[in-house]
């Protein structure tokens, strides 16, 4: 399989003759070989071939070319060019290893293995590595007991080997022997060397298509979930009464979503096909019968306003969306927070050319972890993460398995079987509190009050918040971005000593709506993750950086099992104003109570919280967490 460049340093040295013509081959067969660490495989294949050039019986050059060649997809020229390497030195390892390394890329695994047993006989070093390489290959075709042998053996050669590691971990999980494989995946081990990146980075031994135990298990990621969708169907998600087409033969959901507007419950300003631009009210008529308590407005699926206060009105920015025409949707929610009307419009958005802001830009993926080092396999620390929580399901430890499922879909979302394992372990755990809606938009209790404090830990202000709410006693929600946790985590962990609510607010603060239903799904996954490694908690409450919110964020949030809340006031509303005007206003819109959102950073909040809570406390109005508060739902 993969040739360690290393010992072929080393070899190639003692091979190098006095002659001037030898030391330049010398010379290109070490530049060579620095290239082939650095990933740079054309620099590599040059600078073999030059070697050949110089002496075409040099094995080392062969092997070295060969391995670039692999590297390059070129296949079958490398495997052509060991074959006569080997030839050449029928007692090089590196070279017997690249031919193993050749059949591995092209499905060949028996063949495979015993090109690396070959290698092994004659391996004067790197002996754990090509070893961890027979066990691998030996695992993946379902040979689970040789598998733990070899693994075991190349562990005796070198404790540290992470292939031997990950094969004897697989091993021990094919066979039942969870506690065993969790011991040994749990242990922390001492870092190595980095070995160059290149196409043999192998994936588990166990969890990828392909391997044996793969097919025995229906590890198949589409097929796994299609079989669970009976048991979470829709009606898990609040939105059973839309699903069903009546047994009338009446309209589906979809088709009633669609409709213009419900009975005696429609949009009479803006007109429909109007052209708007900016800032523009949308009004609403609602019949005082139909039992409405507050509506919500979104903009092509996003979030953007809510109201309680009849007449029914809103402020919609239309510069939110590109130009064109654009749906306008309301939704009425009764007092026990189910929908029950709907309307829609569509106007025509002109506002011309607007600058996008940062955050609009599709989202960052996280940098791949490199897969591949040169000639001898090699595992990464994700692979044995999800092979961890493979393992710790089987042990029968769910909650466990979930945190290293999530720590591993945190870091590449794309390895195989990996999301489907995570969102049927919160479906079946189902993390959300008893009764729990999947969007909050106002409280169960009556005038009590949520106060709730986005993106943070903050060093400075968080400490100062906690202060002000102990002295009246209250309890708050504070929704946290995951990369801030990680900068302070013992300012989180303080936050729930202190008796607090935590909650996510992604994990890079971006703007949801630009991300795909992977990244969006990776961004909540990372955040839950951040907040349980700070602070032992696994939070389900999430609330979207800017409101920003579609249907493609809302069901990353159901599949993550996450209840997305949204506010009632909101300190943005007051910009530039001072601290006793904001607090008088707020507490008049809080007679009823609500959902306050606040910041952890330097904004009104700094101005106007003191204030709040005075007013509050004189008023007696109960402040508790959100998840406090909605219990009864």
């Amino acid at each position: 399989m993969r040739i360690d460049l290393r010992p072929i340093i080393l070899f190639t040295a003692m091979l190098v003759p006095a002659a001037p013509v030898s030391a330049n081959v010398g010379e290109l067969l070490l530049s060579g070989c620095e290239a082939m660490y650095r990933g740079q495989w054309e620099d590599a294949a040059d600078s073999f071939s030059r070697a050949m050039s110089i002496d075409a019986t040099c094995a080392e050059a062969m092997v070295g070319h060969a391995a670039a060649l692999l590297q390059l997809g070129r296949t079958d020229e490398a495997a052509d060019q060991l074959s006569r390497a080997v030839l050449a030195a029928p007692e090089m390892a590196a070279a017997h290893a690249g031919l193993g390394a050749s059949h591995y890329l092209r499905g060949d695994l028996q063949q495979a293995i015993v090109e690396y047993r070959r290698a092994l006989s004659c391996a004067p070093s790197n002996r754990a590595r090509l070893r961890a390489s027979v066990a691998w290959l030996a695992c993946r075709l379902g040979l689970y007991t040789s598998a733990l042998t070899e693994a075991q053996a190349a562990l005796a050669e070198d404790p540290g080997d992470p292939l031997a590691r990950h094969v004897l971990g697989a091993a021990l999980t094919a066979l039942g022997r969870y506690d065993e494989a969790v011991e040994l995946l749990g242990r922390e081990m001492r870092p190595g060397a980095e070995p160059p990146p290149g196409v043999l980075a192998v994936p588990s031994a166990l969890l990828s298509p392909g391997a044996q135990y793969w097919a025995e298990n229906d590890f198949d990621e589409r097929e796994k979930l299609l079989a669970a969708s009976a048991e979470h169907s829709r009606e898990d998600i609040d939105l059973a009464e839309y699903d069903e087409v009546d047994a009338t033969g009446d309209t589906t959901a979809d088709e009633r979503w669609e409709a213009s507007g419900t009975e005696g419950f429609s949009i009479y300003r803006p007109d429909a096909g109007r052209t708007v631009s900016g800032t523009i009210e949308v009004a609403l008529e609602a019949d005082a019968a139909s039992g409405i308590d507050h509506i919500v407005v979104m903009l092509e699926n996003s979030f953007v306003a809510m109201s309680n206060v009849r007449p029914f009105r809103a402020n919609v920015d239309t510069r939110r969306v590109s130009d064109g025409a654009r749906e306008i949707r309301v939704e009425g929610y009764s007092r026990d927070g189910t929908v029950s009307a709907r309307a829609t419009v569509t106007v025509n958005v002109a506002n011309g050319s607007r600058t996008l802001a940062p955050e609009e830009r599709s989202a960052r993926r996280i940098a791949r972890e490199e897969l591949g080092r040169l000639l001898s396999l090699q595992t990464t620390p994700i692979a044995d993460t999800q092979l961890l929580g493979t393992a710790l399901e089987g042990a029968g430890r769910r909650l466990d398995a979930i945190a290293a499922w999530e720590y591993a879909f945190s870091h590449d979302p794309l390895l195989p079987g990996l999301r489907a394992d995570l969102i049927l372990a919160y479906r079946e755990k189902d993390l959300r509190p008893q009764g729990q809606a999947r969007e909050i938009y106002m409280l169960s209790e009556p005038e009590a009050v949520a106060l709730t404090f986005d993106d943070g830990p903050h060093p400075v202000m968080t400490p100062w918040i906690l202060d002000l709410l102990d002295r009246y006693s209250y309890r708050a929600t504070f929704f946290l971005i995951g990369k801030q946790v990680t900068m302070y985590p013992d300012l989180a962990q303080e936050i729930v000593d202190r008796g607090h609510e935590v909650a996510s607010h992604s994990h890079t603060h971006v703007n949801m709506t630009t991300l795909d239903s992977l990244g969006a799904e990776q961004e909540l996954v990372r955040s839950r993750a951040a907040i349980r490694q700070a602070t032992g908690h696994v939070v389900s409450l999430f609330r979207p950086p800017g409101g920003n919110y579609d249907e493609t964020v809302r069901q990353a949030t159901i599949d993550t099992d996450f209840t997305t809340v949204f506010w009632t006031e909101n300190i943005g509303n007051y910009p530039g104003a001072g601290g006793p005007q904001i607090a008088k206003a707020m507490d008049r819109k809080l007679a009823d109570g609500g959902i306050v959102l606040l910041h952890n950073g330097y904004d009104e909040t700094e101005v106007a919280l003191p204030y709040l809570l005075e007013r509050l406390h004189a008023r007696g109005v109960r402040c508790d967490t959100v998840s406090a508060l909605i219990e009864s739902r």
